[in-house]
């Protein structure tokens, strides 16, 4: 058989099966919308009765309370003749295409002989008897004005049912058939099902046999427990996913089951379903209040209880994808925390996490360490980038190293050169010894490389600014004339020793010795400094 000869896969009989079957059920929805939009206004005649059968002024008015009654209980009638003629489940008698047929022979009769009370009662009081109802006019205005609109959808649902429209019924239905059908769910049949463990918790055994039974038809994993103090045990022994929980049980309950769980961290996101013989609004409620996630009365419908759990299952998968996701986000943040501590100095980050800016301020009694390798750049023309770049970055971490342990905050590296101060965040009893004692051995290191480097160390005491500039790849940075005099005692130095400026030096005279030269100073003028000599003194100095 060719393409052509091929019969359209619609045409099947497990197509056409399955194409009734969705027609049929869309039927049933479309009596399901009718009935709803007629019950809205019955329900509204019904509680403004009720409300009014119960008012004592009311009950007082001569004649009014018995034909509030009539009215009461034409509604009342109405409503349980809607849910017999119209109710979801009820299939077509007739074989029509919409089920119509029924409203032909009785609907519009019996109906309109359970409005016409209604309509006309309410009527009469508001024309003729109004002086004597005045405070309760506005409630029977209410009770003309939802008859009236129960007689408007009546006449719109008979229409369609005459014979002589019936091509407009079938034009309606048509119309609405696709919009009905996309309401209607896929086979269950062809969808993955989630599956999980099951915690059945009851005292019933008959109860528990058979939702045993339902569970593990469905592909779950059942456990059982036959009281309040067995679920507890369960729930701290073994992994669940979902509880159906009856409210009535020896030992401990199924409100004081929740209660614990819903207080304890790590089982208060387990899903509980309560179900029970009870059906009594306040205890439904009191187990929504108390953190159920649904409530169902026994006997069961297998589907609506297989749905239940399925809905539960995937918040719970979804709730946990959600912690991991916050998880991972922390992660990221105590990553990108780390680095901002690398960068920046702890102060200066907390400014920038509490108020997205940082506050520039002034930094007295400070020392100021500015090093800087000699013949680096010849060395640079005569390696290649990664030998230089991997070596330099050993060296720097050594004078990482080095400012740590001297309690010496490294503010940045320019090319070659290193940075630092002593004494900005937190107290040093002698910051210009530290600076030295974190210079020398800087110097020794360098010297240990092997590879023809040496280092200059300038130091000078005394107030800088600090601050941050900028929005983007923050660094934090000091200016002033000690950041200024610090950099010339570095350039006008000696390589391999450490040379302070005056204001430095009578912070250590009495812990060195040196040896005194006078230079000329870059926007100074003539000035003397101080290169170290003596031995230095133990870190207890410090």
């Amino acid at each position: 058989m060719n393409e052509q000869s091929k019969p359209p896969r619609d045409a099947t009989p497990a197509g056409a099966e399955a194409s009734h079957d969705a027609t049929a059920r869309a039927r049933q929805l479309l009596n399901a919308i009718r009935r709803s939009d007629l019950s809205a206004p019955v329900h509204a005649i019904i509680g403004v009765s009720k409300r009014l059968l119960e008012d004592s002024t009311a009950q007082k008015i001569p004649g009014f309370p018995a034909d509030i009654e009539r009215i009461h209980r034409a509604a009342c009638d109405m409503l349980e003749f809607l849910d017999e003629i119209l109710r979801p489940e009820r299939p077509p008698q007739d074989g029509s295409d919409d089920g119509l047929e029924i409203m032909r022979s009785r609907v519009k009769h019996d109906v309109l002989n359970k409005l016409n009370p209604i309509i006309n009662y309410s009527e009469m009081w508001l024309e003729d008897q109004k002086s004597l109802i005045e405070e309760f006019a506005p409630d029977l205005q209410v009770i003309y004005e939802s008859g009236k609109r129960c007689l408007v959808l009546i006449d719109s649902i008979w229409r369609f049912a005459k014979p002589e429209d019936s091509e407009a019924a079938r034009a309606q239905l048509d119309e609405m058939l696709p919009q009905l059908m996309d309401l209607i769910p896929p086979d269950q049949g062809h969808q993955e099902r989630i599956c999980g463990r099951v915690l059945v918790a009851d005292d019933n055994e008959f109860n528990r046999d058979i939702l045993r039974r339902h569970l593990e038809a469905q592909g779950h994993t059942v456990l059982l427990a036959a009281d309040g103090r067995q679920t507890l045990d369960i729930i701290g022994a073994e992994p669940v996913d979902v509880v159906l929980l009856d409210v009535l049980m020896p030992h401990v309950n199924g409100f004081e089951i929740l209660v614990a769980l819903k207080r304890n961290p790590d089982r208060r996101d387990l899903p509980v379903i309560m179900i029970s013989a009870i059906e009594d609004i306040d205890i439904i409620a009191r187990s929504i209040e108390l953190g159920a996630d649904d409530y169902l009365t026994k006997p069961f419908n297998s589907t609506v209880l297989q749905a239940r759990i399925t809905a539960c299952l995937e918040k719970r998968r979804l709730r946990e994808q959600e912690q991991i996701y916050l998880a991972q986000i922390q992660q990221e943040r105590q990553r990108a925390d780390d680095l901002l501590h690398v960068i920046l100095p702890a102060s200066i980050v907390a400014d920038l996490k509490q108020t997205g800016t940082t506050t520039s301020r002034r930094y007295d009694h400070i020392g100021i360490l500015f090093a800087d390798i000699t013949d680096f750049t010849p060395y640079c023309e005569r390696h290649p980038p990664a030998q230089v770049v991997d070596t330099l970055q050993c060296l720097v971490e050594k004078w990482e190293e080095f400012a740590v342990k001297y309690q010496v905050q490294k503010i940045k590296t320019i090319g070659d050169a290193f940075m630092a101060a002593c004494g900005l965040f937190e107290p040093v009893e002698n910051p210009v010894l530290a600076c030295i004692q974190c210079g020398q051995q800087m110097i020794e290191a360098t010297l240990a490389l092997g590879v023809g480097w040496n280092l200059r160390v300038g130091i000078d005491y005394g107030s800088a600014i600090g601050g941050v500039l900028g929005r983007r790849q923050y660094l934090f940075d000091l200016w002033g004339d000690t950041v200024n005099t610090a950099s010339r005692m570095e350039s006008r130095g000696v390589e391999g020793a450490v040379v302070v400026s005056e204001d430095a030096w009578r912070q250590v005279d009495t812990l060195f010795t040196a040896t005194p030269h006078v230079r000329r100073i870059k926007g100074k003028g003539w000035m003397r400094l101080y290169r170290i000599s003596g031995p230095i003194e133990p870190e207890t100095q410090l």
